[in-house]
């Protein structure tokens, strides 16, 4: 790897290391709720954000953000569209008794900022620095996704359905999917918006069962 690649790697593996000291310290000093959204914040903070302006946004080649796909891919939203509908039927439909209309808000307005900073970082971030060494690219990209999901599994007084096996396994299913998509379209364009639609999904459950509003 070079010196940029290197980087980027070194700063996630520094990121996820103390979020795996201050998300369960946040969460038990503060409360889950605050505590896990204090987390997020940080981790938007001192990963997403950097990364974007580092790696993503002054040095893709155009495409990065396009909604244009080639037409060998025009198959891409539909299979975006059914991955979300089988995320609502497994994680949301069964939870409707316990949904409010706050958790909603909540959750649309997390899953706005979280989605789109999480592809141009993870998704983008790589693909950008790791240009000439796409494979290498694509598994350390999802590898580092999958694994900054474990500090959240430490937090307290919060429960994820499914516990952590759930959480973590969700998010590395999710993001071979959005990481394979991204790389063969050069774009997270698509995955932003079926991320963002998931994590609303996810979130307002997660947030109603949980208490946060």
């Amino acid at each position: 790897m070079n010196r940029s690649q290197s980087t980027l790697v070194l700063h996630a593996l520094v990121v996820i290391a103390a979020l795996l000291l201050l998300v369960p310290a946040l969460t038990q000093a503060l409360g889950g709720q605050l505590g896990y959204l204090l987390s997020l914040t940080v981790y938007w903070l001192g990963f997403c954000i950097p990364v974007i302006a580092l790696h993503s946004w002054k040095r893709h080649d155009g495409r990065l953000f396009s909604e244009k796909l080639a037409w060998r891919d025009w198959w891409v939203p539909l299979l975006l569209l059914l991955q979300v509908v089988a995320i609502g039927i497994a994680a949301f439909f069964q939870n409707t008794t316990h949904l409010t209309t706050r958790g909603a808000m909540l959750a649309a307005a997390i899953a706005i900022i979280n989605a789109p900073l999480e592809e141009a970082a993870w998704r983008g971030g790589f693909m950008v620095r790791f240009v000439d060494k796409p494979r290498l690219g694509f598994w350390l990209g999802w590898l580092l996704f999958t694994a900054w999901h474990i500090p959240l599994a430490l937090s307290h007084g919060v429960a994820f359905d499914g516990g952590w096996v759930s959480l973590v396994g969700g998010a590395a299913a999710l993001g071979l999917l959005w990481s394979w998509i991204a790389w063969r379209t050069g774009s997270v364009f698509w995955v932003a918006i079926a991320h963002v639609l998931t994590n609303v999904l996810t979130f307002w459950v997660f947030f109603d069962r949980n208490g946060f509003v």
